[in-house]
């Protein structure tokens, strides 16, 4: 073959999976069994980021909304109506993109579609191409809204992506698709929402669960021999799948790895975290200079549960941050004041030739209340400025409050432990051996509401900025000590 004749072949393949994206994918195991179901109410449950759950999701929805299903063809004679539903509307831009990369000629000419906001529009909605003839409409919804705001008209089809937030939400919909025999779809991860209701459909029959673990088999495409590659080429293979356990925490691995239905209680939270021994995380090595100091604060007023921690961050090479848990503060009296939990803190600094405006960042905990007792980083800064004798507003850093904002929730814990859990296992954690009361945390939390949570949680509000990977406003300056 001439190189301008394979040139030409590759140019009309590339056109021809810009017209039709969707014809040129090839099907994992778990997605094709997916698409060939011929239930009307189906679950596709699979691992974080692995199998294309999504993927699978979104593109039988366009196939049934443009007529061309080549398994599901029942009710989709004519255009019509179907919804998309997503968690959230800031999650819900990225599942808009995907379903933008998919739509490729078969979207209406005047589509829209904005990287920052998703399909243009108030309440964004997609009109596809039916191959008989008119367009369908893909609405776009999110299941925080309310279960009434999701009533309207009747649906061919639905999916949910992700949990959906409540059964209330499932029932609406099984609502909205009954007038012409329609169908429900759900592609998750079973974590972030209850979902007992889900599993209750299942094993009533109601639901058909399409579930794959992350093994090497359910890597390679449907008629293949070779497994698929990630972006930078590496293969899906079985060494790749056996660091993506590693660097998940064991308590989440059967959940975010392997789609499984429950997250496993082990006796430690962080199984990775060794504190003795040749490959320990505990060093006197110091933190070398140019870091940036970071502190975190977890109220309380019984011993033990006021905790402050120093920790030093070396965020110059992005793909290589090291974090240092420099020192630490524990109440061992109980029953402090704000004002004596300002000497500590200030004690704490000064231990390392450090002053407050040392400090790059400072995270404390909501509000502390236990009967009359009451404390509060507002109550703590003004404390800490009465101190140091300078007006508190001319006092920096700012003493802030983590659990506000977007990405936290009820989700903040686990996100937290996993951003430690990933600098245990990857080397990039060094704890110093006077944090004894923060080693014996990490040796032995088990994940329960007690002493030892209290001292995570310092180190976790320290690192917030960092775990939430958000903006802080204007970077301070790195202290060299």
């Amino acid at each position: 073959m001439s190189l301008a004749r394979a040139l030409r072949l590759a140019a009309q393949v590339r056109e021809a999976a810009a017209r039709d994206p969707i014809a040129a994918l090839r099907w994992l195991p778990l997605q094709e069994r997916y698409l060939r179901s011929q239930a009307r109410y189906r679950l596709i449950r699979a691992g974080n980021q692995s199998l294309g759950k999504t993927t699978a999701l979104l593109a039988d929805l366009l196939l049934a909304a443009t007529g061309r299903h080549p398994y599901r063809l029942a009710g989709a004679e004519a255009a019509g109506e179907y919804a998309l539903l997503c968690a959230s509307w800031s999650q819900s831009v990225a599942i808009q993109a995907k379903l933008h990369d998919l739509v490729g000629a078969f979207a209406h000419p005047k589509t829209v579609f904005s990287p920052i906001r998703g399909f243009r529009g108030k309440s964004p909605a997609v009109e596809v191409r039916h191959e008989r003839g008119g367009y369908s409409l893909i609405r776009i919804r999110t299941t925080q809204q309310s279960v009434l705001d999701l009533a309207g008209s009747s649906l061919l089809g639905a999916a949910f992506d992700e949990v959906p937030a409540s059964e209330g939400h499932w029932s609406e919909l099984l609502k909205r698709v009954q007038a012409f025999q329609g169908w429900l779809s759900i592609g998750m991860t079973p974590i972030g929402a209850p979902v007992d209701w889900v599993r209750d459909l299942v094993a009533a029959g109601l639901l058909e669960d399409l579930h794959s673990r992350l093994e090497p088999a359910a890597c390679i495409p449907v008629g293949a021999t070779h497994p698929r590659c990630l972006p930078d080429g590496r293969p899906m293979d079985a060494q790749w799948i056996a660091e993506v356990e590693a660097e998940t925490p064991e308590h989440e691995r059967e959940v975010r790895v392997h789609g499984g239905w429950e997250i496993r209680t082990y006796d430690r939270m962080f199984a990775a975290f060794r504190s003795t021994g040749t490959t320990s995380h505990v060093s006197p090595q110091s933190p070398p200079q140019g870091v940036r100091w970071l502190l975190g604060l977890d109220h309380g007023s019984r011993i033990g549960k006021q905790v402050a921690q120093l920790v030093a961050i070396d965020d110059r090479v992005p793909d290589s941050v090291h974090v240092w848990l420099v020192d630490e503060d524990v109440d061992a009296v109980g029953q402090s004041t704000p004002d004596e939990d300002a000497g500590r803190v200030l004690a704490l600094l000064q231990r390392h030739g450090l002053r407050w405006g040392s400090l790059a960042e400072a995270w404390g905990d909501r509000a502390y209340s236990r009967g009359a007792e009451r404390k509060t980083n507002q109550a703590l800064f003004a404390a800490i400025a009465r101190r140091l004798r300078v007006p508190q507003s001319a006092l920096t850093p700012e003493l802030r409050t983590v659990k506000r904002g977007t990405g936290h929730g009820s989700g903040s814990l686990s996100l937290g432990c996993r951003y430690l859990h990933h600098a245990m296992v990857q080397g990039r954690l060094h704890v110093h051996p006077r944090c004894r009361h923060t080693i014996e945390a990490l040796d032995r939390w088990d994940g329960r509401d007690d002493d030892w949570k209290d001292k995570v949680d310092a180190v976790r509000y320290a690192l917030d900025s960092y775990i939430f990977a958000r903006g802080v406003g204007a970077r301070p300056r790195l202290v060299v000590r």
